[in-house]
């Protein structure tokens, strides 16, 4: 089992497999009922931490785009291993992200943070153009117009 300088604490899991498991529980970990359900597998042993959610502002609410946790499975055999990860929660999958792939994350979501501008400004370009037929004032001019169709 790897060394957990960053644990304060244990918490002892009955499994089906082995019967009851002692394992260092990391201070980052929620300990819910989910992580150390009684019953399950010994490979099944969970740390996770609290969701990190990433929201923006939306004229309806601010909806989560992107959501995270530290997670570490001690006893697994299969990838990401024994090391915690960071798990990130994209189009209802959850995906496992080492900090390289972490980075890598977010260079693209930097990448991807001009589009919206792009769009904004085709849509100002669109919007003028249709004022300019109706012979209105452009929205983009405008904010108190509404957008209605």
């Amino acid at each position: 089992m790897p060394d957990h300088d960053n644990s304060s604490r244990t918490v002892t899991v009955p499994t089906c497999d082995t019967g009851p498991v002692t394992v260092w529980e990391p201070d980052w970990c929620a300990g819910s009922k989910q992580e150390h359900q009684s019953g399950g597998y010994r490979v099944d042993i969970t740390h996770a931490s609290p969701d990190y959610e990433f929201t923006v502002s939306t004229s309806c609410g601010r909806p989560v785009i992107l959501r995270a946790c530290f997670e570490q499975w001690p006893f697994t055999e299969r990838p990401p291993g024994h090391v915690p990860f960071v798990n990130v929660e994209m189009d209802g999958d959850w995906h496992p992200h080492s900090s390289y792939d972490l980075r890598r994350l977010s260079d693209t979501l930097t990448a991807h943070a001009d589009r919206p501008r792009e769009l904004a400004d085709r849509l100002d370009g669109l919007t003028n153009a249709f004022d300019a037929t109706k012979g209105g004032t452009p929205a983009a001019a405008n904010p108190e117009k509404g957008s209605g169709g």
